[in-house]
């Protein structure tokens, strides 16, 4: 047995015995850890209130040799996840963000990239519009690190070549296999049995791409923060800097992170609702694959990635059923 420090998202919680609590959590250093939290639903515990719900922590516990759960010892909150009043799409969307995670990750292999690039999407999910496309840019995210991001560029059967760039119609219809992981050619689709197939479109293909490229600018972007941020403790400790100096420095640091982040996520929300339609029926099956089952939170899904955009009656507005649902 050693002690181990690290920083964690809470991703499941579960009442054990009279007082405590058995977490899952996936952490930057470890990857996924299951463990007890002794005495955490005591008035007084050695956790501080901080093992909320999609919370980020500083995590101190005993990880055992054996199969059995790990002993948390300690729990320092870093930033609590609460989102501003009636923000139903970012609570949603945080609750299918971390069933991915809980899902999709082994025990013990560690993706610190994966984890950052999650910390950053729920913090700027609880503040901040444009649900849809980091839900989207953390998914393929997901693909990436797990490497199975699809093929768009070429055909998964036989390599030849498809002119993604040079496509103009977004609504022109393609062919994408399960199984084989990417697009394929008509004529591979029309001389081969292929029993993956689903269609897709050039628009949907895009967004998938865009997505990518935009989760890799929110890597990017949480990396820089995070050294602005540690530069910054640093000054003050050496400098005495005052609080409120350094905490407004934060604040602008925060800021001018979720700007480059929404400069990157623009083409999916610049998207038609039909085009983001598309990229929705490919990425939920092929997702599906990798899973051992459907997300529980899927079901609430649409809540969170209904834009105001979208051409849908009125009366079918998600927005409208949940405000209807919880008056």
């Amino acid at each position: 047995m050693s002690m181990e420090k690290c920083d964690a998202l809470v991703v499941k919680s579960v009442e054990f015995m009279e007082s405590s609590l058995i977490l899952t959590l996936f952490t930057k250093e470890f990857g996924k850890v299951r463990g007890l939290a002794k005495g955490a639903r005591r008035q007084k515990n050695p956790f501080e209130t901080s093992l909320d719900l999609l919370a980020s922590i500083k995590l101190s516990f005993i990880r055992k040799n054996s199969e059995a759960l790990d002993l948390l010892t300690e729990a320092k909150l870093a930033r609590r996840f609460r989102p501003n009043a009636r923000n139903y799409r970012g609570l949603y969307a945080g609750y299918y963000l971390v069933e991915l995670l809980d899902l999709a990750t082994e025990d013990y292999q560690p993706i610190p990239a994966l984890w950052t690039i999650a910390d950053a999407t729920l913090d700027s999910l609880q503040r901040r519009g444009q649900v849809a496309a980091r839900v989207a840019a953390f998914e393929t995210a997901l693909l990436t690190y797990l490497g199975e991001f699809p093929t768009t560029r070429a055909c998964a059967e036989c390599g030849r070549e498809l002119p993604l760039d040079a496509i103009t119609n977004l609504a022109r219809g393609v062919w994408f296999e399960l199984d084989a992981g990417g697009v394929v050619c008509s004529q591979c689709r029309t001389t081969k049995r292929l029993p993956g197939l689903v269609p897709t479109t050039i628009g949907g293909l895009k967004l998938l791409e865009s997505s990518r490229r935009a989760s890799e600018a929110i890597l990017t972007n949480a990396l820089a923060y995070e050294r602005l941020r540690t530069a910054l403790a640093t000054r003050a400790r050496d400098e005495r800097v005052l609080a409120t100096e350094l905490d407004d420095l934060r604040v602008a640091a925060l800021d001018d992170r979720d700007q480059r982040d929404e400069e990157a996520l623009a083409e999916y929300a610049a998207a038609s609702p039909s085009a983001r339609a598309d990229y929705r029926a490919l990425v939920e099956p092929y997702l599906a694959r990798y899973l051992p089952r459907r997300p529980r939170s899927a079901d609430y899904l649409r809540f969170a990635l209904w834009e105001p955009s979208d051409e849908l009656d009125s009366d079918d507005a998600p927005t409208r059923q949940m405000d209807k649902a919880l008056a």
